[in-house]
């Protein structure tokens, strides 16, 4: 094979080249402080980095829904507190007035305190929050009351989801989608993505509103409504059917009962207590869904950390290697170069001078 000395320079050029870009290299990891800056660095470690970072960022997101979340859970239970507090003022008001010391014109005056505590309720029971949304009409948080006026049995009041709320016209508030479900958001990495028809036992969901006609229930009501005189039967039953077992049409009833003069019924006491307990239940399972949320925050904080830390091994530089790599390639520099000296002087022509 015939060497020339044009062969010789190139190579010796071309070595030089190829150090100074290795050099060149390393400088510049060393000045970002990444092992990988671009995707012929290493493609493989750049794949996992950029899946890495959709999963931080998904990590990140949950977090914020979950700040949502809570500041949604904190405005209802807020609205349930308010809630028993006015009925237990309510209770006590109508364990007063059972009281044979106090007269007619007592309870007449009493009827109107438990007025204004039926119009606080009918606030909460149709707490509006922030975002205009309502927080007790079950699927439809767009709804403009999530109860109404029972078009069945003028003076009480009725569910968006009850019959009693249709009046038969197209402007009927009825809204039968209030009965289905409530308003999820997503917390955390679900494993099926499939949404129930409730969250309990779905720690990667929280539910964010609440079907109203199961809040303010009253579980195993007794009231008889024996107050509603606009239109009874001869046994005292309503014509247009008996009013929702809702607290509030509890208070209507109390607070007919004063209007007459009369002491409550023995009724309208227990479905008090039985609606105060099942706004206890209902609070505390919203502490449960603040609760779960956190639990969720902290598992997410916990998985970026490990997540950060292989990415961080991925494409951070060594900085004591990066140093010592930037000493080679500089040192392997100066060797090309001066190789390159003694390639120039190869000429025939430097020993026929």
């Amino acid at each position: 094979m015939r060497i020339s000395t044009n062969m010789f320079h190139n190579n010796s050029v071309s070595s030089i080249q190829n150090h100074q870009s290795d050099l060149l290299d390393i400088q510049l990891k060393l000045s970002t402080g990444k092992r990988i800056n671009r995707p012929s660095d290493d493609p493989v470690a750049l794949a996992q980095v950029h899946s890495l970072n959709r999963t931080i960022n998904t990590i990140d997101q949950y977090s914020y829904n979950g700040e949502f979340a809570k500041s949604k859970l904190v405005q209802e239970e807020t609205a349930v507190t308010d809630s028993i507090d006015g009925l237990q003022r309510a209770r006590e008001l109508g364990i007063q007035m059972m009281n044979g010391t106090y007269s007619e014109s007592n309870r007449i005056a009493t009827s109107e305190e438990i007025g204004q505590i039926i119009n606080q309720l009918k606030n909460m029971m149709n707490f509006t929050d922030s975002e205009g949304e309502k927080l007790f009409a079950g699927n439809n948080v767009n709804a403009e009351f999530a109860f109404v006026d029972d078009v069945n049995n003028p003076g009480y009041y009725s569910y968006i989801g009850s019959p009693n709320a249709d009046d038969g016209t197209a402007t009927t508030p009825y809204d039968p989608l209030a009965n289905f479900g409530s308003r999820f958001v997503q917390i955390g990495f679900d494993a099926d993505n499939k949404l129930q028809a409730d969250d309990m036992g779905d720690p990667s969901r929280v539910r964010v509103t609440d079907n109203g006609n199961r809040v303010f229930s009253v579980p195993n009501a007794t009231s008889t409504f024996a107050y509603n005189t606009d239109d009874q039967t001869t046994t005292g039953t309503p014509v247009g059917g008996t009013p929702d077992d809702n607290i509030l049409n509890v208070l209507v009833e109390f607070q007919r009962a004063l209007e007459a003069g009369d002491p409550p019924p023995d009724y309208v006491i227990d479905d008090i207590d039985s609606s105060i307990k099942n706004l206890s239940l209902v609070r505390a399972e919203i502490g449960g869904r603040q609760n779960r949320i956190e639990t969720q925050y902290d598992a997410g904080e916990s998985f970026k950390l490990a997540l950060q830390e292989r990415k961080m091994n991925l494409e951070e530089m060594d900085i004591v290697e990066g140093v010592t790599e930037l000493t080679q390639k500089e040192n392997a520099l100066q060797m090309a170069q001066q190789v390159f000296t003694r390639v120039q002087d190869l000429s025939l022509f430097n020993y026929l001078r």
